[in-house]
């Protein structure tokens, strides 16, 4: 039981990490200023900043899942 609650605690970690990492790169947050608002979102919006973080990874995945990609015409 032990075991799967630490592996559990990883994977929350591993999501915060990766919204933090779309947060800096998209808005220029610096990591106390990602997990900052993260940590406001998930207050703000009585949510558990882990699924602040998975709704910021969802986010990022369709962005890029329905961004137009250059196709090799369009490449310079």
């Amino acid at each position: 039981m032990e075991i799967l609650q630490l592996s559990e605690r990883l994977e929350t970690r591993r999501v915060i990490d990766k919204a933090k990492a779309i947060l800096h790169r998209d808005l220029g947050l610096d990591e106390q200023g990602a997990y900052h608002a993260l940590q406001r979102e998930s207050r703000d919006r009585r949510k558990s900043m882990r699924e602040i973080a998975d709704a910021v990874l969802l986010t990022d995945d369709m962005r890029r899942k329905l961004s137009p990609q250059p196709g090799p015409s369009q490449v310079r």
